[in-house]
């Protein structure tokens, strides 16, 4: 376990702070004290220019060493070439924590990433605090404190979701919200150069005052910092809610195997959220939006993914009811009872179904909370969804009308004691005193109808309960492991079948040859027809210069295909390093060709991957992927994430395929690839057959690439 050895108390409650570069005329540093006056800070601030004499009412100190008594922090509103001389005189006058608004560092370049690394060093070696730079800094907004270079928004209130973004753009979006959520902390992280984004999701995890926590992430420069973080956030009941970017980044390593060419970091960092419970969005949107039902729902009872829903509206209600669809809720049947209840509330025209149309003859006041308490108290009804629009901009007599929706979700609430959300289609805005009514009553009022939806997917998903855990493996043996460590690029195929064989994984009905002799006894005791494969670490797509032979049904089609493989060998690779011919029986029958295997992400660790195979895996794409090593839930996970689940399950009159015999072979690779660690680069067995349900899978080919044991950066086990 990995645990931020930093106690960020100091700098984010401090007593006394020290403004470097205040200035009466405007600009950051006046910016600064006037967000702490804003915020009532109870504290006492210092001032520092040596130009004047008192800024914005306060005392003006010449410099840090000229203030009297103690100070706990400073901002510093100056130039890069003054942050690291700044640092030195704050730790020396014992200041515990600095931020720095600065930009001209590793975001410019190699001279600008040398002065970062000076920063990082001197932080390391003193315990300074250090917030930034390039970046706003931060605002505590419980505490009524902070150090944070933008205006605050007109209005903010107190709340339970803590912010941290690598952007301080992001983070001015969100704080500047007109959807006023509720955050503790606003916390703009920058550069990183000694306080990263795990250091400060391990202050926020202990913070008493945060029960949420929101990223806006650009890199993760810690992956196992904040997988430990994410760890302790889940056990302490808080959400991490994550918005990631770089979805489109083309970041595929050039790899000689399939898997290392499609896994993708991506897809590798969705595993990684998966892991470790991450809720992981799209756009600012579905951040907010997301983090402000998780808030608003805190100490709410878990559900299932069983809801009720209520509209006023037909049309919003086909539009919402897809929107459901795609997230998998589902919308059990009213009971007999019910629809009794519903029938004595509602005009005999009005459809009772769930979801259901609440308007009836438009009775706000009694009709319509009556119907939304009865769909409540429904026993496979475990969460109500009300859709109500409620833009601000709405007329006096609008604002009246739907304030009895409003009350209405509060009633439906306290008589079910469900979770009750209300989404307003419509964003831009939830008009106040609407919103005052649900807030009081406990209910959250979200905006946007996939925003809305997704969010209350997202809860019900992290409410489930946690896979098991899944112990280590034990490592290799001593004698594979020699055999292994000096192996750079592709491994051979021989060692390859071995390492794969400690762990349960075989390739049936094979023999490696060394003449035409051996081969027709080896296909003689296997059984025609067979397949003749050249074999050599050099070469990885063997199909493409012909060395495959596929159904040889007798002794001289062998002998034959055996000398056309020699000449193809001589022709398109005559320096490669030879390992013999490959003799396999042909699979037949009824089968699905997938591909699985191991990629290793250099962030994140070792990844088991499984697809659809053979020529289509990179032209398709469609695969699964997870985080080494696997439990036999999380292989089953993996396996119904892919569209082509539904071949292996039988399509169209196809007898269904061994799908337990595929999970258990991806249980398999992640011990394996757990158990390499940074010595398994990738791993293909593509194509891997599975045969009919009983009947097991087959491998076809092994293409396996290691590092040597000491040429491999720091990562993940």
């Amino acid at each position: 376990m990995k645990r931020s050895p930093w106690k960020l108390s100091p700098l984010f409650s401090p007593h006394s702070i020290a403004v470097i570069g205040a200035s009466p005329k405007g600009g950051a540093g006046s910016i600064v004290i006037r967000n702490l006056q804003r915020l009532g800070f109870a504290g006492t601030i210092h001032p520092v220019n040596p130009k004047y004499a008192d800024v914005l009412g306060y005392p003006c100190h010449p410099s840090l060493e000229t203030i009297p008594g103690p100070v706990d922090c400073a901002a510093v509103l100056l130039g890069d070439k003054a942050i690291l001389p700044i640092l030195k005189t704050a730790h020396a006058r014992g200041v515990k924590g600095v931020w720095a608004f600065a930009s001209g560092f590793a975001e410019t370049g190699e001279q600008g990433a040398a002065m970062q690394r000076e920063i990082r060093d001197f932080c390391r070696e003193t315990g300074l605090l250090f917030c930034g730079p390039n970046c706003v800094g931060y605002a505590n907004i419980t505490d009524g404190v902070g150090m944070y270079s933008a205006p605050l928004p007109r209005a903010f209130r107190k709340g339970s979701i803590g912010v941290i973004a690598q952007s301080g753009a992001v983070l001015l979006a969100l704080g500047n919200s007109p959807r006023e959520a509720g955050f503790s902390r606003l916390i703009s992280s920058g550069n990183e150069a000694a306080l990263g984004l795990a250091d400060y999701m391990d202050y926020l995890v202990d913070d008493p005052k945060t029960a949420v926590i929101a990223l806006f992430v650009e890199t993760i420069r810690d992956p196992e910092g904040v997988a430990d973080a994410c760890r302790r956030a889940r056990g302490a009941g808080k959400p991490v809610i994550a918005l990631k970017v770089g979805r489109s980044e083309l970041a595929c390593r050039v790899a000689a195997t399939h898997t290392g060419a499609i896994a993708g970091s991506d897809r590798t960092l969705d595993a990684f959220f998966r892991r470790w419970h991450v809720i992981r969005v799209n756009t600012l949107d579905e951040l907010l939006e997301t983090s402000i039902l998780f808030s608003g729902l805190r100490g709410a009872p878990t559900t299932s993914r069983r809801v009720g829903m209520s509209t006023v509206s037909g049309g919003e209600m086909g539009m919402l009811a897809d929107i459901c669809s795609d997230y998998g809720l589902e919308f059990p049947p009213l009971s007999e009872e019910g629809k009794a209840g519903l029938r004595s509330v509602l005009p005999p025209y009005a459809p009772l179904a769930n979801p259901l149309d609440a308007w009836g003859s438009g009775d706000l006041k009694e009709a319509y909370p009556a119907s939304l308490s009865i769909l409540a108290r429904e026993p496979a009804v475990d969460l109500l969804i009300v859709s109500q629009d409620m833009p601000s901009n709405m007329a006096d007599e609008q604002i009246a009308q739907f304030s009895d929706v409003a009350a209405a979700a509060v009633r439906a609430r306290a008589d079910s004691g469900k979770p009750v959300v209300v989404v307003s289609n419509i964003s831009g805005g939830i008009e106040p005193s609407i919103r005052k009514i649900l807030d009081d009553g406990g209910v959250p009022a979200l905006q946007g109808s996939t925003e809305g939806v997704g969010a209350v997917a997202a809860w019900l998903d992290w409410n489930r309960p946690l896979p098991e855990e899944t112990e280590a493996p034990p490592p290799l043996p001593a004698d594979l492991l020699a055999e292994l460590d000096p192996c750079g690029g592709i491994v051979p195929y021989a060692l390859s079948t071995r390492v794969l064989a400690h762990f349960g994984i075989t390739a049936l009905c094979e023999r490696l040859t060394q003449t035409p002799e051996e081969a027709k006894t080896a296909a003689e005791a296997i059984g025609y027809p067979v397949a003749l494969k050249g074999i050599s670490p050099d070469i990885t797509h063997k199909t493409e210069t012909g060395l495959v032979k596929l159904n040889i049904a007798d002794a001289g089609a062998l002998r034959q295909a055996w000398d056309e493989l020699e000449r193809s060998m001589n022709l398109h690779h005559p320096d490669a390093r030879r390992e013999g011919m490959l003799i396999q029986s042909m699979v037949t029958g009824d089968v699905v060709e997938t591909i699985a295997g191991v990629n290793r992400d250099p962030a994140f660790g070792s990844a088991v991957v499984v697809g659809l195979g053979g020529i289509f895996v990179e032209l398709l794409r469609d695969v699964s992927l997870e985080l080494a090593p696997l439990s036999p839930a999380r292989a089953k996970a993996m396996i119904n994430r892919l569209q082509a689940a539904k071949l292996l399950q039988g399509f169209r009159g196809k007898q269904p395929a061994d799908i337990a015999a595929l999970e258990e072979t991806l249980v398999r690779l992640g011990r394996m690839a757990h158990a390499l660690g940074k010595r398994l680069v990738s791993l293909d067995l593509n194509p891997l057959m599975v045969l009919p349900e009983g009947q097991g899978v087959r491998i076809v080919d092994i293409v396996m690439q290691a590092r040597p044991s000491g040429d491999s950066p720091k990562h993940l086990p």
